[in-house]
């Protein structure tokens, strides 16, 4: 278990997803898992190493020792298949791309994207992570008061990944994507309850003709942006042109143009919905702590000085840094993966069939008792050297973990530090409202109403 809750921040508790209780029947599972996917983990996910929840037939196991985790992400994890949910879900929109495909599928277009997140390249981005940030803080400090920062924080975002990877890319395309990604995810939770119940791929839902027209929406935007790189050829070091160019060394094979569309609407729906909501919590939470938020803007002005963020600035960054890991711990942006053993198998000490559903519950897992002291308390302290040292390896993955393990992770951390400490060194915010936005899993965990803050310029 980590160290104990530094006392000062006992009193903050960000809002949490209320737990079903008691067993449920099919109905009851369908009702909770439309509202809220991940308050369908059992209780005992929360204490226990793992829970299982059986409902219409189909066994649903929910794994929340670290060490089982690891097993299952890590060491066995060519024993264990993404899940149908996967494919019923984020086909139609994501076709057959990195988040979707398995096998060697997967591999060769893991090779392709790779060298364009290596550590030696990220810094060569982080002119363009800035950008979008200071052009907001501009507009917040000529224009204070009350404002979306959900919103906010969505443009500036999938600004980040259009402008880092697809240069040429209009910003009106960006934001008519990030719309149609936004009306995809909002019934997204029929499907995964379906799937749960074992329900049929055929089986009509609400909301799934506007899934459908936004997932077609979205492609075809895209597939508009391929048709004119491939036209008009662009001497530009982004990765849309290094993928385009790609041929795979073990293979010679190169992208299609459907599987550029699926690539390309990958990274910019991966790439800008987890970080946007990172984000939004994390302004949230600072707003909350009015204390914190000042002692993490004199912390960034002591390192980041009147200039603008650099590459060098971000190790030392460090209380920030944790201040955004203790906000996915408590606010992951991926709530719950899913997994299915590609053949019977042992796990934990019982037979885990190869029809069963494997949840992995982050959210969970974030919150353990036998893994966190005070887990619903806010405490950045958690993530310093020697406390992380002493925790499993699995009990914090925001990302994954893995083979798997979210290709743009880095850029992720790199964005929200950098976008972070561009917003606080210019502006203060201040909760407009006191009533705590709940939070909703929509495939990432999301507001379910839009988060206003106040903002006030700094001096």
């Amino acid at each position: 278990m980590d160290a104990e809750a530094s006392s000062g921040l006992r009193a903050f508790k960000p809002p949490k997803i209320e737990m079903a209780r008691g067993p449920l029947s099919a109905f009851s599972l369908l009702r909770v898992m439309v509202r809220n996917p991940v308050a369908a983990a059992p209780q005992a996910a929360y204490r226990e190493p793992h829970a299982t929840l059986q409902a219409a037939g189909q066994t649903i196991l929910f794994p929340s020792d670290p060490a089982i985790t690891e097993s299952i992400l890590v060491r066995r994890h060519a024993e264990f298949a993404k899940s149908r949910l996967y494919n019923r879900l984020l086909n139609p929109i994501l076709g057959n791309g990195l988040l979707t495909a398995e096998g060697e599928a997967w591999r060769w277009q893991r090779r392709l994207a790779a060298p364009a997140f290596r550590a030696a390249v990220l810094s060569n981005y982080l002119p363009v992570m800035r950008s979008p940030f200071e052009e907001l803080v501009q507009r917040w400090t000529q224009n204070p008061g009350p404002r979306r920062v959900d919103d906010a924080m969505t443009a500036a975002t999938i600004a980040v990944i259009c402008r880092a990877f697809f240069s040429n890319f209009g910003q009106l395309d960006a934001d008519r994507i990030s719309r149609a990604i936004e009306r995809y995810l909002g019934p997204s939770s029929w499907p995964i309850a379906y799937e749960s119940l074992g329900l049929p791929q055929w089986m009509p839902h609400p909301g799934r003709r506007k899934m459908e027209r936004a997932a077609g929406e979205g492609r075809q935007l895209v597939r508009n942006f391929v048709t004119r790189r491939r036209r008009d050829r662009q001497d530009l070091p982004d990765l849309a042109q290094i993928l385009m160019d790609a041929h795979d060394p073990e293979t010679g094979r190169a992208l299609s143009d459907d599987d550029l569309v699926s690539m390309f609407l990958t990274l910019i729906a991966a790439g800008h919905e987890t970080s946007a909501n990172a984000l939004t919590w994390a302004l949230y939470c600072l707003a909350a702590q009015p204390d914190q938020q000042e002692a993490l803007a004199d912390h960034v002005r002591a390192v980041v000085g009147s200039g603008p963020v650099e590459a060098s600035h971000l190790e030392v960054l460090s209380d920030l840094t944790h201040f955004i890991e203790e906000t996915m711990r408590l606010l992951p942006p991926v709530p719950l993966m899913s997994r299915h053993a590609l053949h019977s198998c042992e796990i934990a000490g019982k037979t885990v069939e190869a029809t069963a559903l494997i949840f992995i519950p982050i959210y969970a897992i974030h919150r353990h008792e036998a893994l966190w002291s005070d887990p619903d308390c806010f405490d950045p302290g958690r993530f310093r050297s020697q406390a992380q040292a002493a925790r499993p390896r699995c009990a914090y993955i925001p990302f994954g973990a893995g083979p798997r393990i979210c290709i743009g992770a880095s850029f992720a951390m790199m964005e929200m530090v950098a976008g972070l400490a561009t917003m606080l060194t210019a502006v203060r915010f201040r909760l407009q409202d006191t009533t705590p936005p709940e939070p909703m899993h929509r495939i990432t965990l999301r507001p379910r109403n839009p988060v206003v803050l106040r903002l006030e310029p700094r001096r």
